[in-house]
């Protein structure tokens, strides 16, 4: 049990309006988790149809599939996965989820050579997969104990940042577009950077404040948000607008293989 520690607006990270960005309903769960679930299926579909001639691609799209269905009907708590409200829904569902499967299945002329690349990026891909899965079903396994209601979870990998799946995120979606091969898939990572530091991990950060006051101010105070052993805000910003800029930059150079030029 963590002791008292600096409250969570004493440690200037109070944003919890924040959390009307993934919704609050609670209600009709399962119809949420119905629709995502479908149109999940769709934009799978349409992925794999883009990259069925490459065996490693459709293993990535099936395991990314399995792993998103898991976080969809793995809890009942509003998640950008399976959203609450429609702001969120239309961010992932209408713009994120199709942007994914264009980018991966249309950009198909490498530009990114390395040798065994499509063999390593599967590897990063199983490794980011494994480690934000495995930090999603620990939690909904500790959560199940009658001993663990209503307490946050601080255990696992999250005694060492308090965001292990999105981290995870960061190997699933590298190692997706090195397999992929090209620097416009690739432009997604450092984009999705900058996503977490600004807007994802703030948003997290602000619904396990206001679910967990007691504790969820110590908790932060002690322990990384992103990554590992960074707890500097400050730098994580930077490190995250630079990776914006990179993001932006590669996307400027990298029409041909998407076939735009």
């Amino acid at each position: 049990m963590l002791d008292a520690g600096p409250s969570y607006t004493e440690l200037g990270l109070d944003h919890r309006g924040w959390t009307l960005w993934r919704g609050r309903s609670l209600a009709n769960r399962t119809i949420w988790k119905v629709v995502c679930s479908l149109i999940l299926s769709g934009y799978v579909g349409w992925y794999t149809s883009l990259v069925i001639d490459s065996a490693v691609m459709v293993m990535i799209g099936g395991v990314w599939y399995a792993k998103l269905l898991c976080e969809i009907w793995g809890q009942d708590t509003p998640t950008w996965a399976c959203p609450g409200g429609p702001g969120t829904f239309i961010a992932v569902y209408i713009l994120g989820f199709p942007t994914i499967a264009w980018l991966f299945g249309s950009c198909r002329v490498a530009d990114i050579h390395l040798p065994h690349r499509e063999s390593v990026g599967l590897a990063l891909y199983l490794f980011g997969s494994a480690y934000s899965l495995g930090y999603e079903l620990h939690r909904f396994w500790w959560k199940a104990k009658p001993e663990n209601k209503g307490r946050l979870h601080t255990t696992g990998l999250a005694s060492y940042h308090i965001h292990p799946n999105y981290f995870g995120d960061l190997f699933t979606y590298g190692g997706w577009a090195l397999a992929g091969g090209t620097a416009c898939v690739l432009s997604i990572v450092p984009f999705q950077f900058f996503i977490m530091v600004f807007f994802v991990c703030p948003n997290s950060d602000a619904y396990l404040a206001q679910r967990y006051p007691a504790e969820f101010g110590a908790y932060a105070s002690v322990t990384a948000s992103y990554i590992p052993g960074l707890r500097s805000a400050l730098l994580l910003k930077v490190l995250a607008c630079l990776c914006l800029g990179l993001s932006v930059w590669m996307e400027l150079n990298c029409g041909a293989a998407c076939g735009l030029t």
